[in-house]
């Protein structure tokens, strides 16, 4: 009979030798590793288009099972405006996933975000929190695995997700865009 440490004594008992899921919470970056500016709150109009990515290095995948979005600005945000901005964006949030040939999935479908409210198009899960004083937030999760599948990326490929910025957002206190999921590796 073979001797067996407890950690592989687990994994026969759950069955995980082989690929191992190694769980994934990142911010899309403007570097698109997870490191750089994550705060999507500037003016894309006078610097440019912005995107906001995430992609994996060559030999992983990862597995996007939803997105999480929070705006935080001052009091008073109002359904037909983006954050505190007082109207509406005039190109919007675009979400989609591309490789290096161009678009393989636009997960806005060609309806960008333009106003908090727009955001429950895609979503369920959108909220708008308030503690009395102080900024507001809006709360808004993305569940893509309530479609059926993960959204999968292959860094061999150089698929990313990524979110476009083309309005003048510098007026929100902040923007963020958090992506939870599993990294596949081929570890034993």
């Amino acid at each position: 009979m073979s001797q067996y440490d407890i950690s592989e004594i687990l994994l026969l008992a759950l069955g995980s030798t082989g690929n191992q899921k190694k769980p994934l919470f990142e911010f899309l970056s403007i570097e698109g590793d997870g490191t750089g500016l994550h705060d999507a709150n500037g003016n894309y109009v006078t610097s440019g288009t912005e995107i906001f990515y995430l992609q994996p290095p060559a030999g992983e995948i990862y597995r996007i099972s939803r997105m999480m979005v929070t705006v935080e600005d001052s009091t008073g945000m109002q359904a037909q405006e983006y954050g505190n901005l007082g109207n509406a964006l005039a190109e919007g949030v675009v979400v989609r996933v591309q490789d290096d040939s161009g678009l393989k999935l636009n997960i806005t479908n060609g309806f960008p975000v333009k106003t908090n409210a727009e955001w429950a198009k895609y979503c369920f899960d959108v909220e708008l929190k308030t503690w009395g004083a102080g900024d507001e937030l809006l709360a808004v999760r993305w569940t893509f695995l309530k479609t059926g599948q993960f959204i999968r990326l292959d860094g061999d490929k150089n698929e990313r997700i990524e979110v476009v910025l083309s309005d003048n957002l510098a007026g929100l206190v902040h923007h963020f865009f958090h992506v939870q999921g599993y990294k596949e590796t081929t570890e034993q």
